[in-house]
Order: structure tokens, then C-alpha cells, then sequence
């Protein structure tokens, strides 16, 4: 038995020499099954006498698995040959490559056994690079592979192309049975296809002539083999299918570079690939606004302004921009989210957004709609829409969706759509006439091809900050907008409400929260607000306050939420300047003053002197600094540790303290054991450390306020009165 690959270039004549070369495989008496991977669905055409068969990927598409079966699939055409199509989408749609994949898993599921045959022949789409259309490649498919070419240049680099795939398969043996040239006409020069055949050290194992004989057959739906039997066009393909029966002789892929190729073939010198790029650059200068390489933007070059951290810094991405992106969109009431993509990728997004309104219910007591019951609505993609677009069913779900008058929907693709290129654009505007009062806002996602969770949720705002903001509003009031908060923090919304109250009592409200629980009119008059203020000053509120500056010339207050006394202080102060309430904002200072130095008189004694070891994700820490040097603690040493959020360590305490950043766990446990302090704060406590230690936690998300170092404060001194050790360990066994 052997199983043969046919490669080439489309529009060589793939089918008709496979089916052909079935034909006189079946004349000799060979079982034949040929299988057409190719979309357009006519490989076994002339085997079949024109008659037009259902292909895999419909057959799937419209039968249910329970009603499946193989004989639906195979076909028996001429001389007993078994013909099956793959079939595929329309051009321009889906991934056909997607479609071969399924395909053979269909096939493999439905029983389709290739030992009953004495020789298996896929007839393969080759000009394309794709791993769908590798899988005859593969180990335990095609053992034999046969690349068809022309004379044509294009044909050969098709060809070597081909070849490069072939390589990449080699581990387990050589599987290149030679070169096949298909004539474009009895003049042409036969010479390139030598010198290439020669070069790659692979056999010509044929050569079809131009033959009108092979146009004459196709008319009555027949090959040369079955229509003109006594023919030298019919003796070449029984001569072939002779030798590739007979277990032929293969061959190593040895593919060229571009450049040789073009050298051995053209018979040139390569010139004409330099000449004509140095003409292409001079007529179409490069593109001075397009974005920078990643090296030049991590260098400060200013499309760095919309990338995460992550992104940014190459590091490993933590999680998907799909789910950043949906846990904004579904934060604004009255829109609805369209996820595109499998249902199991909004599941898992889901998962994400109700954790966080779990905790934020748990810490707070707070009940927020739109993290407990997200308005989130799935276009439910499966194999099929892989493979044919996910269009139809997109339209579908935003008709569904645009029936209930959302005052906006928000379309977020996870990986699949983005992979086989589904456009979201074009699927819009089809819909869009039918409901002329609803904005759709496509979200760059594709899952996490375009990035990690961070990058979604930037892409969700910056996109969604250019379609819904209207520029032409002006500041008025005493009214600010907050941005940057953290959706699936536990304390986001006891956070607000502090921050809320302090403002409150400089007669300012809030206008805008970008993005948390909001609305399409809130983020409209977006500029109705004289001052914008950050909720956190890591990489991603960087990126958003420098995009807001550039893009609407928004005002920022110079500082983030505060935390403890110091930064709340300095915070209303700045906030006061803004507004001219300089009086108000001095006398709500001068009341939490008061309160705190009360509270830090009755820790003081609990606290002074004990030795204080600190390691956190978080780059700002002063406001652990500022409790631990108002309640009288030694700070021994500071490791900051590699962050997704920020890398950017700063403090006010410079010099009082031993800081270390790029810390690790290993340095901690040194560390520990060198310094043996009274206290270790962490953001996670570990579960096995080198020595015994009082440890806590710090939030990575601290609580804002006057009062938000003094809270745990409270809780060291409780800690350190307590054992360092459970005195039930010490506990010696009874004796037997």
C-alpha cells in the first residue's frame, strides 16, 4: 500500500493528473480512494463523469453527527476508484485550511479505514501556507509526495514553497518522490524545470506534453485514461502509476532560498529582485505614520502609548485581550456585548467578570448588574462557522441583539474569528442600516493574538473613548471624571465611594467613571468634566491619562487615589487648587490630621522598634512606608517584584531604606534568613518559608483614603502579639 500526496501551484492541472493517474491505478488493478483537498471541489470530477457530490465540510454543516455516516461520503466512479471531496467556503471567507483539518477528523470518526486500499491519492491545494493543507504531510498520512510544475517561474517558486513544507516533515524519513512536469505547451522550455530539479537533487519522474486530446476528454466529463486508453497521452500515466505503485524511491526535501532559486532558474545573476526593490522603495516611500517596530517602541516611540506592559516588554502575556476587553464594555449600562467567538471563550470571560463582582459582594456587601449578571451575549461559533466565516451567524446575533434597543452594543472577537479573518467592519455596516439609532463598536481582540488581558482592556477604551466622546462638549460645574479603576478589584467600589465623599466635601462631583458601571450618555459628556483623575498611576493609567492629553487635551489631576494620610493630604489639596476651594480642603485635612495622629499614638507602642521586611508586585509602596515611620518600625529592606501592571519603583523615602527591584523568591528566603525581621508583609503570603516568621498581606488593590495605612497597622500590632510559634507544636508525643 501507498498513500500519495499531489502538491502544486493552483491552476496547474492537479486534478486532472490525479484523477488521470487514479484512472490508470485503477486500470492496473489497484483499490483506489481519492481524496480532494481543495475548496473548489473537483478533483474527482472526471472520475465521477462530471456528476457534482456532497463534500465533507457540507455534509457536516448539514447533517447532524447522530444521522452520519461514511457511505454518504465516498463515491465509486470510473474502473471502481473511491472519490471524496473536502469541499470548503466561499473565497474570501472562513479558513479552508481549517476545513481539511476537519475533514480528516470526520473521516477518521466516521471509520473511513485506508488500509482496504492498495493506494491512497490526496490531490492538494499546494500554493497555499497553511497547516491545514499540510495535514497529508503528516506521520501516518501521505508516505509519498508528488509535486506537479510548469515551466512557469511562479509554478517553481510555488514548487520550492512546497518543498520547504515537505522539509519540515522529513523526521521520519524522506517522503519526496519527484518532480512532475505538466507542459504549458510543446514550445515551452523545459530547461528551468531541469536546473531546478537538478539543484533540489529530486527526480523528474515525468513529463505531460500540451495535449488537446486532455481537453477533448474533459468535455464528455472523462479522463485521457478512460476517454483515449490506447493513447501516448494514456501510456505516460499507466507508465507513472506504474512506478509510484511500486514503492518509488524518495528523496530529502532540499528547498532553495529565494535568491538562488530565481539565480538557477532565470539563469540569472539575482539583479532584477535588487533592482526592482530598489524601485519599489523609491516610488512608494515608507509609510512615515505607520506604527514603529517593536524595538523602536520600546524605546519610547509613540505607538507605545496603547500598548500594555506586557506587550510592551515582551513579557509572558497574562491572559486574553478578549476577556480585558469584555470586562470594560460590559461595565456600561444599557449596552449590550457581543461576544464573537466560541461559546467556551464568553464562558470563561464570564468566569472572570463574576469573580470579581463575587468578591466586590463579599468585601463590600455591594451588588453591582453588570459583574454578577453581565449583559453579555455570545455568537456561539463552532467547527462549522471555522471553517465557512462567521458572518451569517454574527449578523444573526446582532439583529438578535439591535431587536431590544441597546443604547449601544460592543463587538468583541476572541481568537478564532480573528484567525480566519472574519470582518467585523463589513458584518456592521450590513446591519447598521436597519437600525440607524444603535452605535456598534467593533473591539480589536482576536482573542489573544492581539495581546493579553491588559491590551484589551486598553483597546476597549481607547476605541471606545474615539466612537462615544463627544469632542465637541465643554467643562462645566465642579465636575471631574475617574478613570482607570479596577474592575475585578474587591474594593473598586468602596474605593469610589471614599473618594466620593472626599470630593463631596469640596462641593465636586463625579461626571464620569471610565470605565465602571457608566452609561452611553456618561461617556458622551465626558468633556463636560474640568479635571480627570486616575485611579491608580501604573502603565496602564499612564497609558490612558497620555491618550486622553493627546487625543482630547484632557486636564489631570497630578496625582492617583490616595492612600494613607500623606498622599490623601496632598491629593485634596492639588484637587482644591484646581477648583479654587483652597479653605474647604484645609479644613477637611485638618480634621483627618487630628484623627490620625490619634490613632497612630495608640499603635505607637505596639509597634516602634519592631523590624519590618516588605516584598510586593506593587512598584508604590510609601503608603506602607508612611505607617511603618509614623508608628516608630525599622524598614530593613524593600524587594520589589516583577509586575504585569507597572515597572516603574518610586518613593519619597529615598535613602531610609535597602530597595532591591527585580526581586526573587530566592532573594526573599536569603533575605529572610540574614535579616530575621519581626514582620514580613507580602502581597501572597508563601506557604513554606526559611524561617518562622510573622507574615501578612498587602492588597494589590489598598484601600484609598486618609485611613488606608492606619488599617493595617491594626493588624500587625495584633499579629506580633501573638506567638511567632503555635504552641502546639511544641507538644511532645504521648507515650505510648
Amino acid at each position: 500500500m501507498i498513500k500519495i500526496a499531489i502538491y502544486g501551484k493552483g491552476g496547474i492541472g492537479k486534478s486532472t493528473i490525479a484523477a488521470n493517474l487514479s484512472a490508470a491505478l485503477a486500470a492496473d488493478g489497484r483499490r483506489v480512494l481519492q481524496i480532494g483537498c481543495d475548496p473548489k471541489h473537483d478533483s474527482t470530477r472526471l472520475l465521477l463523469a462530471g456528476r457534482t457530490v456532497v463534500t465533507a465540510l457540507d455534509y457536516m454543516r448539514q447533517t447532524v453527527p447522530a444521522e452520519q455516516s461514511l457511505n454518504d461520503l465516498l463515491h465509486t466512479g470510473y474502473g471502481g476508484v473511491v472519490c471524496a471531496e473536502a469541499g470548503g467556503p466561499e473565497p474570501g471567507v472562513g479558513c479552508a485550511g481549517r476545513g481539511i483539518l476537519s475533514t480528516f477528523a470526520l473521516f477518521e470518526r466516521l471509520g473511513l479505514n485506508t488500509e482496504d486500499f492498495d493506494v491512497v491519492l490526496y490531490d492538494v491545494l499546494g500554493d497555499v501556507v497553511c497547516g491545514g493543507f499540510a495535514v497529508p504531510l503528516r506521520k501516518g498520512f501521505a508516505d509519498a509526495v508528488v509535486v506537479v510544475t510548469s515551466e512557469e517561474f511562479m509554478a517553481i517558486y510555488a514548487a520550492n514553497n512546497i518543498l520547504k513544507g515537505v522539509h519540515n516533515f522529513d523526521g521520519d524519513g524522506p517522503r519526496l518522490a519527484g518532480i512532475l512536469l505538466n507542459s504549458r505547451g510543446i514550445d515551452e522550455d523545459p530547461r528551468p524545470v531541469e536546473r531546478f530539479a537538478q539543484a533540489v537533487a529530486a527526480p523528474i519522474i515525468g513529463r505531460i506534453p500540451r495535449s488537446d486530446r486532455f481537453r477533448q476528454a474533459e468535455k464528455t466529463h472523462r479522463t485521457v485514461v478512460a476517454a483515449y486508453p490506447d493513447t501516448p497521452e494514456a501510456d505516460l500515466f499507466y507508465d507513472l502509476a506504474r512506478r509510484l505503485a511500486q514503492n518509488p524511491v524518495r528523496v530529502p526535501a532540499r528547498p532553495l532560498d529565494d535568491g538562488l532559486l530565481e539565480q538557477i532558474v532565470l539563469g540569472g545573476d539575482g539583479s532584477t529582485v535588487i533592482e526592482d526593490a530598489a524601485v519599489s522603495s523609491s516610488a512608494f516611500p515608507i509609510d512615515q505614520d505607520a506604527p514603529a517596530p517593536l524595538d523602536v517602541i520600546a524605546q519610547g516611540g509613540g505607538t507605545a502609548a496603547l500598548l500594555s506592559k506586557s506587550m510592551l516588554f515582551r513579557e509572558p502575556l497574562h491572559g486574553c485581550a478578549f476577556t480585558g476587553a469584555i470586562s470594560m464594555t460590559t461595565q456600561v449600562r444599557g449596552a449590550v456585548t457581543v461576544a464573537h467567538g466560541p461559546r467556551s471563550c464568553s464562558h470563561i470571560a464570564l468566569r472572570t467578570i463574576l469573580a470579581g463582582g463575587i468578591l466586590t459582594r463579599r468585601h463590600g456587601g455591594d451588588i453591582m448588574p453588570r459583574q454578577l449578571a453581565p449583559a453579555l451575549v455570545c455568537s456561539d461559533m463552532n467547527e462549522e462557522t471555522a471553517v465557512y466565516g462567521g458572518g451569517d451567524r454574527l449578523r444573526q446575533t446582532l439583529k438578535r441583539v439591535l431587536a431590544e434597543s441597546p443604547s449601544a452594543v460592543f463587538v468583541v472577537n476572541s481568537c478564532p474569528p480573528g484567525v480566519i479573518g472574519d470582518d467585523l467592519a463589513a458584518i456592521i455596516r450590513d446591519v447598521t442600516g436597519d437600525f440607524p439609532g444603535v452605535p456598534i463598536l467593533p473591539i480589536t481582540a482576536d482573542g489573544n493574538i492581539r495581546g493579553d488581558f491588559m491590551q484589551g482592556v486598553l483597546n476597549a477604551c481607547t476605541e471606545g473613548a474615539e466612537a462615544l466622546i463627544d469632542p465637541a462638549l465643554s467643562p462645566e460645574g465642579d465636575r471631574v471624571n475617574v478613570l482607570a479603576e479596577k474592575n475585578i478589584a474587591n474594593n473598586a467600589e468602596s474605593n469610589f465611594r471614599m473618594v466620593a465623599d472626599l470630593l463631596a466635601c469640596l462641593g465636586i462631583t463625579v461626571n464620569c467613571r471610565f470605565v465602571r458601571d457608566t452609561t452611553v450618555a456618561d461617556l458622551k459628556n465626558f468633556g463636560k468634566a474640568r479635571l480627570n483623575l486616575l485611579a491608580y498611576d501604573d502603565h496602564f493609567g499612564r497609558v490612558l491619562r497620555d491618550f486622553f492629553l493627546d487625543r482630547f487635551g484632557s486636564a489631570f489631576a497630578a496625582h492617583p487615589f490616595p492612600v494613607g494620610f500623606f498622599e490623601s493630604a496632598r491629593w485634596l489639596t492639588d484637587i482644591a487648587a484646581h477648583f479654587g476651594k483652597t479653605g474647604a480642603a484645609e479644613q477637611l485635612i485638618a480634621d483627618h490630621r487630628q484623627r490620625y495622629r490619634e490613632q497612630m499614638d495608640r499603635l505607637r507602642p505596639h509597634l516602634t522598634g519592631r523590624r519590618l521586611m516588605i516584598v510586593s508586585y506593587i512598584h508604590d509602596v510609601d503608603w506602607i512606608l508612611e505607617t511603618a515611620f509614623d508608628a516608630g518600625m525599622h524598614v530593613e529592606k524593600v524587594g520589589i517584584l516583577d509586575y504585569t501592571q507597572d515597572h516603574l519603583f518610586r518613593t519619597r523615602y529615598e535613602g531610609r531604606f535597602v530597595v532591591q527591584t527585580g526581586y526573587t523568591a530566592e532573594q526573599r528566603d536569603q533575605d529572610l534568613t540574614d535579616i530575621r525581621p519581626d514582620l514580613l508583609l507580602c502581597n501572597y503570603v508563601p506557604g513554606a518559608l526559611p524561617i518562622t516568621v510573622h507574615a501578612d498581606g498587602i492588597p494589590l488593590c489598598p484601600d484609598v483614603g486618609f485611613g488606608g495605612g492606619v488599617a493595617l497597622a491594626r493588624r500587625w500590632a495584633t499579629l506580633l502579639k501573638a506567638p511567632i510559634r503555635e504552641g502546639w507544636r511544641d507538644d511532645a508525643p504521648e507515650a505510648a
